[in-house]
């Protein structure tokens, strides 16, 4: 058994988002994130709170926007075990022109936002599927070999009810078809190509859905150099708090690319110290090597007997985030949770085991997810003692709220946030101290800079170094 160590300057950390901590997912499988190294580390993050959710695929992880739900496909759930078929939309919406085209808005109005709940809106789609899923324990799919089912109020689905906007862009792509199906490969035959060589034919199938994570759109704080507060700890991507509240597009390439560029550039110009000298590395590191190596001796002595608790901790953690830290949230589930995350963290500690050496790496990988979950439940759990609600990619039931549809249950009332109220005016900040214990901080928001600069003035700032500070 051994343990590489890296002896390094400066580190790049582009891990991603925190995939591996739910169970409703459409990040690649073999994506987890490692936020809980920067949170050992002692980084502060920010923004821990807004994700982003919508739906995807759960026999191949894919999400379902664009061409899939403007070909408009029939949603119909099911008991667990594939029986009672039943339309799922159907009593939602005003009429069946209504509901299509709330299907077809649902293209490029992908992400669960609670804004676009009210009155029909494309949203009400993603709470009629955890309804039906997380509160009902069925099953959720799309058919692309039929169009939506009316019933006597609705009366029977036509492109012609469609809303001007979603049948001219229909008409204008030649898609003014009789099935979804049709439609779909008509507008986008690669998107009926991608499924059929991962195994499932929409001419055969029908897909199985659920709201899923898609993106992190907070994480570890950075400065303009996108470095952290560690220093020469730069947080990239997925992996830094960038993207918003929203997650505008634009705000990906400026956390992904730009955002290391700018790191790249920094390090190369001020951070090209020689890394330490062997001896004084190992001496430094030296009391985290032995607590690592003791944990993996702990492990490894639990052998095949702590497999199953890690397996059935994990299964735990995904389940109780994706239920309560997900796209719909209520402060006692989140208080919940989050206490419980906790416990779930030190029967890991205290319980998990692998048989082999090579498979210490999903243990310590475990810790990681556990320490995560635990961080982000906080942050939810302060958001919500500070009064936060709906906003972004989750909602949070409210009782004093306003129900989002007459036909649904006074369970889901909701109220939208603020740019006034208290979070809607500050960042929250928090911060790993071990055991436990996670500071929190709120900060007012950085106003939009104003400024003037000429291009020329700004090159030669460049060329003579004077960019970077």
């Amino acid at each position: 058994m051994g343990m590489t160590l890296i002896n390094c300057r400066n580190l790049v950390l582009g891990t991603g988002g925190p995939a591996g901590i739910y169970a409703a997912s459409v990040y690649p499988q073999s994506q987890t994130g490692a936020h809980g190294l920067a949170f050992e580390a002692g980084a502060t993050a920010h923004n821990l709170t807004e994700s982003q959710f919508g739906l995807a695929s759960l026999k191949f992880r894919w999400n379902l926007s664009g061409t899939y739900q403007q070909a408009i496909p029939h949603y119909f759930s099911t008991a667990a075990d594939g029986s009672d078929e039943q339309p799922l939309l159907n009593g939602f919406f005003g009429d069946m022109g209504a509901q299509g085209t709330a299907v077809f808005l649902k293209g490029y109005e992908w992400p669960f936002d609670s804004r676009k709940i009210r009155g029909g809106g494309s949203s009400l789609i993603d709470l009629l599927v955890t309804r039906e899923t997380a509160g009902r324990g069925r099953r959720v799919f799309l058919d692309f070999t039929r169009n939506p089912e009316g019933d006597r109020r609705t009366g029977p689905f036509s492109l012609d009810r469609l809303s001007p906007e979603a049948r001219d862009y229909l008409g204008r792509s030649g898609a003014l078809l009789d099935t979804p199906l049709e439609r779909l490969k008509k507008m986008n035959a690669p998107a009926y190509e991608l499924f059929l060589n991962n195994g499932i034919d929409l001419a055969r199938e029908p897909l199985e859905i659920a709201v899923c994570a898609q993106h992190a759109n907070g994480g570890i704080k950075a400065n303009l150099w996108w470095e952290s507060d560690v220093g020469r700890l730069f947080p990239v991507g997925e992996a830094c708090g960038t993207h918003g509240v929203r997650r505008p597009g634009g705000s990906a390439l400026n956390a992904g690319q730009v955002g290391s560029l700018r790191a790249a550039l920094y390090i190369s110009r001020r951070c090209g110290e020689a890394p330490l000298d062997v001896a004084e590395f190992a001496s430094k590191a030296e009391t985290q090597v032995l607590e690592r190596l003791a944990a993996a001796e702990r492990f490894l002595g639990r052998g095949e007997a702590g497999e199953a608790p890690m397996a059935g901790i994990l299964a735990e953690l995904r389940h109780g985030m994706s239920l309560h830290g997900g796209h719909i949230r209520s402060a006692g589930g989140v208080g919940g949770d989050a206490t419980r995350a906790w416990t779930r963290l030190a029967r890991l500690k205290e319980e998990a085991g692998v048989r082999r050496p090579e498979d210490l790496a999903s243990a310590f990988k475990a810790l990681d997810l556990g320490l995560t979950c635990a961080v982000i439940l906080e942050a939810i759990r302060e958001y919500l003692r500070q009064g936060g609600r709906s906003r972004g990619s989750f909602l949070v039931l409210d009782p004093g709220g306003e129900k989002p549809c007459p036909a649904l249950e006074d369970l889901w009332h909701f109220s939208l946030e603020t740019e006034e109220s208290t979070v809607g005016r500050n960042i929250l900040e928090v911060r790993y101290e071990g055991g436990a214990r996670v500071s929190r901080r709120w900060v007012g928001i950085r106003p939009l800079p104003v400024e003037e600069s000429w291009f020329e003035t700004v090159w030669k700032e460049f060329l003579d170094d004077a960019v970077v500070p």
